[in-house]
């Protein structure tokens, strides 16, 4: 965790109602996105209130031997240049195949026109080029991570 993170992370501490159990909910500091572009759009989005869900490759926890995240997890989020934005909190979470993503979800999701159309088009492509550096193919029954998101901290 670096400086800016730890920082936003004890300013939460400090109004949450139990820092206890919170220090014990937290997951991780992640960025969404696989560029520092589609980072700092992704956070800003979450900042927003507009993207409040994202999906995983289920394939890449289990090649990192990493546990999922659970309901109440906690996640620092960082932009593209590795500044803290927010904490989030994990509030659903469901895999499922990628044929089976819904329309809400795609749209929970905020990126692009919010489709189902689109969602599937763009994810289709990252998450292909995931499965191809994990020597996996990829198909439409490959299990993806639909995990839903609350901000509980911001800046």
């Amino acid at each position: 965790m670096n400086a800016d993170a730890e920082h936003l992370w004890l300013q939460y501490l400090d109004q949450a109602p139990d820092a206890d159990g919170a220090r014990r909910w937290l997951y991780e500091t992640c960025r969404l996105g696989n560029s520092p572009n589609r980072a700092d759009d992704s956070s800003l989005l979450v900042t927003r209130g507009i993207k409040t869900a994202m999906g995983s490759l289920l394939w890449q926890f289990q090649a990192q031997h990493k546990p999922l995240p659970q309901i109440g997890s906690l996640r620092i989020l960082e932009n593209g240049r590795d500044e803290a934005v927010c904490v989030i909190q994990t509030t659903q979470l469901a895999t499922r195949p990628f044929r089976e993503v819904d329309t809400r979800f795609a749209y929970d999701n905020g990126e692009w026109d919010r489709s189902l159309k689109t969602w599937r088009l763009e994810y289709w492509q990252d998450f292909s080029a995931q499965c191809a550096a994990l020597g996996r193919d990829a198909a439409h029954t490959m299990p993806i991570v639909c995990e839903r998101f609350r901000i509980v901290h911001q800046r």
